[in-house]
């Protein structure tokens, strides 16, 4: 029997008496980790209207597009993130060079001399070594592929994790500008109502110097001067808001917080509904969801990588080289080349449970990003249910304050007439002004939550309405820029 039948022979017998065949386990099905999920949404299941084709045109503004564009462009934070990309794409290099042979070359030279009693021969040798060292497992039952894939899984997940960074971040850009516009409206409002406030203090100073009642009329112009308080207090609050809105908003441009950013004007109208029967497979493109189903599939092919360390290993290594004592030239000599190659082949038999115990480490941290996987689903869905919700409650209240807000003006011009008349006291007309004012503000902080409602519900469905996921991914390393 040759070489070569010797080591198919030695090869058989090892595997025999292992008595192991190699798993590479089920592929996780997403769906099953969460259990039944409805087809389509179950909230606002009333409404209609167009089909969007992208959310920030769903307020019609190139202000805004402009500032998310510049967001994406410098923020810090996001830049982190593609930088993690890259370093998962780097560790995937460096799981695939495990599969690959490994060579290394040597040289060295030396010089020697006798030494004889206290005295120097005059013999001395040169010794030249050069050599290449050839290492290389081979990959039998997978293992190494394993680890290899995982690593791009990995990939897969960062991205998809820069990709929800990047949603993020425009949502937060989109509604930190909104806000700014809202606090100067409320600021606007606070100072008309206080403009007003002044007015009525100044007729109810000229009643006192006139002696008209002066009792009644130092109680008026307390409560007065009270309203005026607290209207100077709203604007100095919306002030406060204003400052650390822009200051935010700067920062998430990657510019100095300064609190010097312009406004984008007034707040925008949602242009379109959200369409009926928003289907549930949308959120299959949600970025975190993605990830995370990719951190499990990752942890399934390290479980099969664990199992597979119990299995027999198979491993070559060569060398050639030359050792000469003549020239230095020499050494490259083909004739005076020696070669080895040799193969390895080794199976675990006592290693006191380190190997199980890692498979079982594996397999729980699988099972965790598992339920992980399950929680972020649900919480998916809560997000999209509860934003689909809100919007329908809060187009209802704007509608309803709006009717509050027509009201309270008129009863305050109403008031204001027979206040000048003499026909109502002074406490009826600043209740007037005060419930118009509150009215205003209410309405004013629910157009905007209304409008930050929308940017929740595209940041849960993980974009638009329209755009379907569509499997035409390319191949893992492809798609990681990773090759074999």
């Amino acid at each position: 029997m040759g070489r070569g039948g010797v080591f198919v022979a030695s090869l058989a017998a090892v595997l025999l008496l292992s008595g192991c065949t190699f798993w590479n386990g089920p592929k996780f099905e997403a769906a099953t980790a969460v259990g039944d999920l409805p087809s389509r949404w179950t909230a606002g299941s009333g409404a209609s209207g167009e089909a969007v084709t992208g959310w920030l045109d769903d307020f019609g503004s190139p202000a805004l597009r402009s500032l998310v564009e510049e967001a994406v462009g410098r923020n810090y934070s996001l830049a982190a993130a593609r930088s993690r990309v890259a370093e998962a794409q780097e560790r995937a290099r460096l799981a695939g060079a495990d599969r690959l042979p490994a060579v290394d070359s040597s040289l060295s030279t030396s010089r020697s001399q006798n030494l004889r009693g206290s005295e120097f021969a005059n013999t001395r040798a040169n010794n030249f070594n050069f050599g290449l060292d050839l290492r290389w497992e081979i990959d039998l039952w997978g293992r190494l592929k394993n680890l290899r894939d995982a690593e791009l899984d990995r990939v897969a997940a960062e991205s998809a994790l820069y990709e929800a960074s990047r949603l993020s971040l425009a949502a937060n850009v989109v509604k930190t500008a909104l806000s700014i516009v809202e606090s100067q409206q409320q600021i606007e409002i606070s100072r008309r109502t206080l403009g007003s406030l002044r007015t009525n203090l100044k007729i109810l100073d000229s009643r006192m110097e006139a002696g008209d009642l002066v009792e009644r009329a130092a109680l008026e112009i307390s409560l007065s001067r009270a309203d005026i308080a607290r209207a100077e207090r709203a604007i100095l609050f919306s002030q406060r808001q204003l400052d650390g809105s822009r200051r935010s908003l700067e920062t998430l441009l990657g510019r100095y917080p300064g609190g010097t950013i312009a406004s984008i004007g007034g707040l925008p109208s949602l242009s379109r509904e959200i369409p009926k029967g928003l289907p549930s497979e949308l959120l299959l493109r949600r970025p975190d969801l993605l990830a995370a189903e990719a951190r499990v599939d990752a942890a399934f092919k390290e479980v099969s990588a664990s199992r597979k360390t119990l299995l027999p290993a198979l491993s070559i290594s060569g060398a050639i080289g030359t050792a000469t004592t003549d020239e230095f030239g020499d050494i490259f000599d083909i004739q005076k080349m020696v070669w080895a190659v040799g193969q390895n082949l080794t199976r675990p038999l006592y290693q006191g449970g380190r190997l199980r115990a890692n498979i079982r480490l594996d397999e729980a941290g699988r099972d965790g990003l598992i339920r992980d996987y399950a929680e972020t689903a649900l919480t998916a869905f809560r997000e999209v249910e509860t934003a689909i919700a809100a919007e329908t409650f809060l187009k209802s209240e704007v509608s309803a304050l709006s009717t509050a807000v027509t009201e309270s003006r008129r009863a305050e011009e109403l008031s204001l007439g027979e206040y000048e008349q003499g026909l109502v006291e002074i406490i009826t007309l600043l209740e007037s002004q005060r419930r118009a004012f509150e009215s205003e503000s209410v309405l004013l902080a629910a157009h905007y939550e209304l409008l930050a409602t929308r940017v929740d519900l595209y940041l849960a469905l993980g974009g638009d309405f329209d755009h379907l996921p569509v499997d035409e991914s390319p191949a893992p390393e492809a798609a990681a820029g990773v090759g074999e």
